[in-house]
């Protein structure tokens, strides 16, 4: 016990690390057959550092990755990108608590949107911003939490036929959270954002102008331990979405999250999701899971499950199966100048399997194997299909 302890107090809160991937993609710009995909190998190298430490009742913490990314024969793509958070965990004496956070990233965006036929072959470069804040009343363990959160975020892309999905957007959420016990904790909020995007899809004057929005709603969030193998949460909003310039975009209906946690045995863990979520709402989980299936829909109906096998105490396989689908509009201009909305339907599916080796605490390795496709029924995306390889080192010190 006094060792661990030791061992535990020794622990660095700071970390510095490298690390190497080599990987190929048989359609890299996720492109139909009749397109002629490209296929080629890249190797990604990143410096890693970071640092997490409590001060008293507070905690500090940030994350940092610079990444250099080169092409084997599509030299046009390499690029140099990075991602970074930090944050604080702020707590007073048993009254308020909370959480500031910023983060700023910058990578070769997802191919395969629709409404970008131009771009196909196009390097893209993706920058975003992010910012969160919130406070509540007592702590995670009080009964009653009266909470305030804000959240901003700003997507940017480099190639210009991409520019329509720049967007610009502030959300406020106001609630409370009731926790009757260790075991369960429900939620209600008002919720109100807006945004804009600088350069919309469609012109209807010389001059192209922002198209802004705003939305309202309210929503509920839960978050129950069912057992101590099994764990349910998940979020339901009513939206109300209204565009200046789009309006026949506007949207009025239901998104949220459902999410199943279950430990079967010490080294089986599954996740299964069901996600319904709209364009210019809250991301409900991160953008390596839906950024491609999102990108330029109205509704995205999605089914996840994850899955984790510990193998032995180092070694351990991981496999996942992504099913989503999605309802496009793209307005358009007629030849009298009238808008039309042009729509239709897509699905993308996805599915990997990996295995990663913990060689010490500070180095591991792992290879990923990967399958994605998508079927449509309209001319506003393309169907692909597409195979992926992966494999990774990497070394921390700390």
């Amino acid at each position: 016990m006094l060792l661990a302890a030791a061992a535990q107090a020794q622990t660095s809160p700071y970390y510095l690390g490298a690390a190497v991937s080599r990987s190929h993609d048989s359609n890299i710009f996720r492109l139909p057959q009749t397109l002629g995909p490209q296929s080629d190998s890249f190797t990604t190298r990143s410096a890693l550092a970071g640092l997490d430490k409590p001060l008293g009742r507070q905690r500090i913490f940030t994350d940092i990755a610079v990444r250099q990314q080169r092409f084997g024969r599509l030299q046009e793509l390499d690029n140099t990108g990075h991602g970074a958070t930090a944050g604080l965990d702020w707590e007073t004496v048993g009254r308020f608590s909370g959480q500031v956070k910023a983060g700023t990233d910058k990578s070769l965006a997802s191919y395969g949107s629709p409404f970008a036929a131009s771009a196909l072959h196009e390097r893209n470069i993706q920058r975003e911003r992010t910012f969160n804040a919130s406070v509540q009343r007592g702590t995670v363990r009080s009964t009653l939490q009266p909470f305030v959160a804000y959240n901003a975020r700003k997507t940017e892309y480099s190639a210009p036929a991409y520019r329509f999905r720049d967007n610009e957007r502030r959300g406020l959420r106001a609630g409370v959270r009731w926790r009757p016990s260790d075991r369960l904790t429900v939620g209600a909020a008002a919720v109100g954002a807006r945004g804009k995007y600088p350069y919309p899809r469609v012109r209807t004057t010389a001059q192209a102008l922002p198209d802004e929005y705003t939305s309202r709603g309210m929503e509920f969030t839960g978050d129950w331990s069912v057992s101590g193998a099994s764990r349910l949460d998940g979020r339901i909003a009513y939206e109300q979405r209204r565009y200046e310039l789009a309006s026949r975009r506007d949207f009025s209906g239901l998104n949220g999250l459902l999410r199943w946690q279950w430990q079967p045995t010490g080294k089986l863990a599954f996740t299964t999701s069901l996600l319904r979520d709209a364009d210019d709402s809250d991301r409900f989980v991160g953008t390596d899971v839906t950024d491609l299936a999102q990108a330029g829909s109205r509704v995205t109906n999605s089914a996840m499950v994850d899955g984790t096998w510990s193998v032995t105490a180092k070694v351990s396989v991981n496999a996942k199966v992504r099913y989503s689908k999605r309802k496009l509009v793209n307005p358009s201009v007629d030849a009298s100048g009238g808008v039309q909305n042009l729509q239709g339907s897509d699905t993308t599916r996805l599915s990997s399997v990996g295995l990663t080796w913990a060689a010490t605490r500070n180095l591991s390795a792992g290879c990923n194997l990967g399958r994605q496709s998508r079927s449509t029924d309209s001319s506003l995306s393309f169907p692909f299909k597409a195979s992926t390889v992966n494999c990774e080192v990497q070394a921390l010190l700390r």
